[in-house]
C-alpha cells in the first residue's frame, strides 16, 4: 500500500483551484490523444484490505502526526472537524464533490505552512472524470501496487507538491502549499499515513 518509490482568506484559493482540478464528466475524453491508462483497475482480492471512508479530520492521521502538527503550530483550519468547517475554500474542494472530505492544517499568519490532505471515494462512474482532470493538469501518472499516483514535486517559491493515490475505491491527496523535494517527501509519507489509516484487513 505505500508509495514512498513513486518519485525520488488564509491560502489562497487559487492555490487549490489551479492544483486540484474538478474531476470532469465521466463521459468526456480528456484531453490527449489516448485514453488515462487510470480508467482500468484490477479487482480486489479476497482479504485485501478493505477502504472505510473517514467522516472527521481526526480519522485520517496518526494520534503522533496530529500532536507533531500541533508542536508545529499547524491548527486544523478546514475539514468537518476545523475551525472553519467545511467552508473554508467557499466553494466545495474537487474530492468534497465526490463525496469526500477535505482537510486543512496551517498556520494563518503562515501560508506557506498549510498542508491540505482529502479522502473521497471512487466508483466506476465516477473514476474516469478525476482521472481525466487529474491528467489535464498535467500531473505526471506512475504505478502502485492497486493504483495508480498523479505529482507533481513544485518548487519553493510559488509551485505547491502534489501528490494523489488513485485505487479502485478511493482517492487520496495531499497538498502542500509550497513544493520542493522535502515537502513532496512530506506529502508522500502523509499519503501513506493516510492510507494505512482508512484502509482495514477484511
Amino acid at each position: 500500500m505505500r508509495v514512498r518509490t513513486v518519485l525520488g482568506a488564509v491560502i489562497m484559493v487559487a492555490l487549490l483551484a489551479g492544483c486540484v482540478p474538478e474531476p470532469a464528466e465521466s463521459g468526456e475524453t480528456p484531453p490527449s490523444e489516448t485514453e488515462p491508462t487510470g480508467t482500468a483497475t484490477p479487482t480486489p482480492e479476497a482479504g485485501a484490505p478493505v477502504f472505510g471512508m473517514p467522516e472527521l479530520c481526526a480519522d485520517i492521521l496518526t494520534a503522533d502526526t496530529a500532536a507533531a502538527f500541533a508542536t508545529a503550530g499547524l491548527d486544523l483550519l478546514g475539514g468537518p472537524d476545523g475551525l472553519y468547517g467545511e467552508n473554508y475554500f467557499g466553494d466545495p474542494t474537487p474530492e468534497e464533490k465526490a463525496g469526500g472530505i477535505t482537510c486543512v492544517w496551517g498556520d494563518e499568519a503562515v501560508p506557506a505552512s498549510t498542508v491540505i490532505v482529502s479522502v473521497a471515494p471512487v466508483t466506476t462512474s465516477t473514476r474516469s472524470g478525476i482521472v481525466s482532470a487529474l491528467i489535464a493538469s498535467g500531473l505526471i501518472e506512475s504505478q502502485i501496487e492497486g493504483g495508480l499516483t498523479y505529482a507533481r514535486i513544485g518548487d519553493e517559491v510559488s509551485a505547491p507538491a502534489e501528490l494523489h493515490v488513485i485505487r479502485n475505491d478511493s482517492w487520496i491527496s495531499v497538498l502542500e502549499a509550497v513544493g520542493g523535494e522535502d515537502r513532496f517527501q512530506h506529502a508522500t509519507e502523509l499519503v501513506d499515513e493516510v492510507t494505512g489509516q482508512v484502509y482495514t484487513e477484511s
